[in-house]
């Protein structure tokens, strides 16, 4: 173990190798990094480049992973979503209630959302048509389901659990 070879092929010097080394001992616990960092290898514990990689996937591009900083750092922003389910369409959406200032607002997003006409408790209907409408109503705190518009807004906001779009 202890000779030492040299190869005109080999650009590492098997003298300077701790596995080729007769120091004994003393070689085990100091090692010799040039062939580490020879072969291309870092020791460093940081990340390459000096900056820090994330480590979410799917990677975003820095503009957006700063946008969504910023909008994570935003206190100010509140937000109050709900589940909104319309018969026939088995998947349910998500809304923001406190991004609408009235039922009026509630309404015509709603209905531009599902593509339909909405009755609730202020709208004028024809009569004669009702099987094109259909009805908003809401689950409160209790587990009833009322409908949208027979108390103020703001009562709404503090009892609406989840909303129900169904025909007339």
């Amino acid at each position: 173990m202890g000779r030492a070879t040299s190869s005109s092929s080999s650009s590492i010097e098997s003298s300077n190798h701790f596995a080729f080394s007769s120091t004994g001992a003393s070689a085990s616990s100091q090692r010799d990094l040039s062939t580490d960092l020879q072969l291309g290898l870092s020791i460093s514990t940081s990340p390459p480049y000096g900056r820090e990689q994330p480590s979410d996937w799917p990677p975003i591009k820095p503009p957006l992973r700063q946008a969504l900083a910023e909008e994570e750092n935003e206190c100010d922003s509140a937000t109050f979503f709900v589940k909104v389910y319309m018969d026939g369409i088995p998947i349910g959406r998500k809304l923001d209630l406190l991004a609408h200032e009235s039922y009026y607002d509630l309404i015509r997003t709603l209905q531009h959302m599902f593509n339909t006409n909405i009755i609730w408790a202020e709208a004028e209907v024809d009569g004669d048509h009702y099987e094109k409408y259909h009805v908003l109503t809401y689950e409160d705190k209790e587990g009833d389901w009322m409908m949208v518009g027979d108390v103020p807004w703001e009562m709404f906001l503090s009892a609406v659990r989840r909303l129900k779009i169904t025909k007339c």
